[in-house]
């Protein structure tokens, strides 16, 4: 459901909307995405075990509008839905206003993505794997509400970020006491920046206090539809920091792309917890397009003949939430096919092979997985 803070964004984003004349209609666009997908998995990503799984689903069915005012003001609301066997929901994406005419950098007040990290700031019609990295998923935030100051060149990018994380109501462990808060901070430095080719690196991080709330992470290893069998230990907290290092070379049709964070949370009256993970991702588009990084972003793929564009892509990932002899230690290794139709058809193939140590949640963690997507953007 969409809580008080959406509620108020949507109306003050209606309220702009309806102050512009007849004249800036052509300001406001529409658009969307649809991903649709399909995840077969066996025991290592069910709790109980299950020798086998398959689960079809809407993954992300997403309309934006966008509006640019005069003045260098523009405002964004994306609205979500998803859909499986287990039933529906609908709920808020990116939804904020931005002052683009400060010389020193924008300005963005609202609901977005914390500067944490390469991949997180990757739009999802545009990554190279169907499902961001454990590391990812278990270290960086989703959209929470906040103000952001950021600039960006194409060598050169720097953003930070004040927030309110969002309650997370996923498997009713929502947030007991206030909400969590945090500074976020990300900057990027392209050495070298050319035609053909670009060589990124970047760092960031972010403090987050989390008011004696629970922590834990609860991973699903890549795989959706799957069940949050990759774990941390459990307890009340007082504050976290997360460090990052990432470095991404795009050259020609070659696309090489590698994170790692470390992550230590504090726990009240009690003592620290550290944890960390990496990635390494490497991609070729075997019919000869090239994959821009550009302002600390990667970008989409554009077929330069009708019958599309081929890209074959491999990523190792690995999370250790051991620590005190609790948790597990996982690693997941991919292997896939992205065919691009056209700039905004895709359909994506990836086969998963997982390991694991430590606290499981089944005594059968074997198997492997088969994900597919269908990717159309309007």
């Amino acid at each position: 459901m969409i809580n008080s803070r959406a509620t108020s964004t949507w109306a003050l984003i209606a309220l702009l909307f309806s102050a512009s004349t007849v004249a800036e209609k052509e300001r406001l666009q529409i658009s969307g995405q649809v991903l649709m997908d399909i995840d077969y998995y066996e025991s290592f990503w069910d709790k109980s075990g299950d020798s086998s799984n398959t689960n079809l689903e809407l993954r992300n069915g997403r309309i934006q509008f966008t509006y640019d005012f005069p003045a260098g003001w523009e405002a964004k609301l994306q609205v979500n839905a998803e859909a499986d066997s287990d039933g529906s929901d609908v709920d808020l994406g990116s939804a904020y206003l931005r002052y683009t005419n400060w010389s020193i950098a924008e300005i963005t007040l609202g609901r977005m993505k914390e500067p944490l990290g390469m991949e997180r700031n990757t739009r999802s019609s545009r990554v190279v794997t169907i499902e961001d990295s454990m590391m990812t998923t278990s270290f960086t935030p989703r959209k929470n509400w906040g103000i952001r100051l950021n600039d960006a060149t194409k060598r050169r990018t720097w953003s930070l970020a004040a927030t309110v994380e969002e309650d997370n109501d996923d498997d009713d462990q929502g947030y007991k006491e206030d909400e969590p808060i945090a500074l976020t901070g990300r900057f990027t430095l392209a050495p070298i920046h050319e035609k053909e080719q670009t060589l990124q690196f970047g760092i960031s991080g972010s403090w987050r206090d989390w008011n004696e709330n629970t922590f834990q992470i609860r991973n699903r290893a890549e795989v959706f539809s799957a069940d949050n069998v990759v774990r941390s230990a459990e307890f009340a907290a007082d504050n976290q920091t997360v460090i990052g290092l990432e470095a991404a070379w795009s050259r020609n049709s070659l696309l090489i792309q590698s994170e790692y964070m470390a992550t230590r949370v504090e726990e009240v009256n009690g003592p620290d917890w550290d944890y960390d993970g990496y990635y390494f991702t490497a991609s070729y588009i075997l019919t000869g397009e090239h994959r821009k990084l550009s302002k600390g972003k990667l970008g989409t793929v554009k077929p330069k003949g009708s019958s599309g564009a081929w890209e074959v892509e491999s990523r190792y990932s690995y999370i250790n939430l051991q620590d005190k002899g609790l948790g597990a230690e996982a690693s997941i290794t991919t292997v896939g096919l992205n065919y691009y139709y056209r700039d905004d058809i895709k359909i994506m193939l990836a086969y998963l092979y997982p390991e694991i140590a430590g606290d499981v949640t089944s005594d059968d963690n074997g198997g492997h997985a088969i994900s597919a997507r269908v990717q159309v953007l309007f």
